[in-house]
């Protein structure tokens, strides 16, 4: 009878305080859990692989089933040494979109760039010679990986029905001589091929500005953008180059290309949510 009387006062005791304090004898109500010590640490739950962690679903499109009641909820693994936090849908790794350690994402440099020359009296008129292509080999060093898959042979192209975070950059290089004053803008436009019969069809567009002054030589003007878009498999992605020269006087003779570093130019999806 008393053990069962001391073990109520300990549990009223520690509903009251709801505090659990180890390596110190000190409690504090800003916690609920305290843990002091120099010397050692403490271990999260963990697992060797994804495929053992809370929920997992092979059978479920982003392979975890939905619980709102995890959400929050961190976990390590061991398999790629990082944590993953749980969203009330899926597990996510803490390098999120364009780490290299990221399952969910892809991030892809340039393989082939273009030229952009341009003839400017007054209003420029300048011929962008296709659109580059996103299709570098994967290179860790320089943060390209390709975990969705996106590469074709001469294509970016979805693999998963979802709703995804893109991201695109591109960098500018050249500039223009002449006896000009006025303004260019370099304006990049993301385009999506949602079917192969179907056209290609703008989704957001970002642009940036240079000054003229007699010579414009400024070199690395870059464009970048995000944008959260739910894709079909097997839709296309591409980015296209535009510039524009508006001159307040004179003319001049331009030539622009792209940038071929991944730090400048880059195409990123991360999937959020597979359908």
């Amino acid at each position: 009878m008393k053990k069962i009387i001391l073990i109520l006062v300990l549990l009223f005791q520690y509903g009251l305080n709801a505090q659990v304090v180890i390596g110190d004898n000190i409690a504090s109500n800003q916690n609920i859990l305290k843990v002091k010590d120099g010397t050692r640490g403490v271990i999260l739950p963990y697992s060797n692989i994804y495929t053992s962690f809370p929920k997992y679903d092979a059978a479920s499109m982003d392979l975890f089933s939905d619980y709102p009641n995890l959400v929050g909820g961190l976990i390590y693994n061991k398999a790629d040494d990082q944590y993953y936090k749980y969203d009330g849908y899926a597990w996510n790794p803490a390098r999120q979109i364009q780490g290299i350690f990221q399952p969910k994402g892809s991030r892809l440099g340039i393989s082939s760039g273009i030229t952009i020359p341009c003839l400017a009296f007054g209003l420029g008129i300048c011929l962008a010679l296709g659109s580059p292509q996103y299709l570098a080999p994967d290179d860790k060093s320089q943060v390209l990986v390709d975990n969705l898959l996106l590469k074709n042979a001469s294509s970016v192209t979805i693999k998963q029905n979802g709703m995804y975070d893109v991201a695109a950059a591109l960098g500018f290089t050249g500039g223009s001589v002449g006896a000009q004053i006025g303004v260019t803008e370099f304006k990049l436009t993301l385009q999506v091929k949602y079917t192969p019969a179907s056209a290609w069809e703008t989704v957001v567009t970002k642009s940036n500005y240079s000054i003229i002054f007699i010579i414009d030589t400024q070199g690395s003007k870059t464009s970048s953008f995000s944008q959260t878009i739910s894709l079909p498999a097997g839709a296309e992605l591409r980015v296209v180059p535009t510039i524009t020269t508006i001159g307040g006087s004179g003319g001049s003779l331009a030539a622009y290309g792209t940038d071929s570093s991944s730090i400048n130019s880059y195409i990123g999806a991360r999937l959020i949510k597979a359908y």
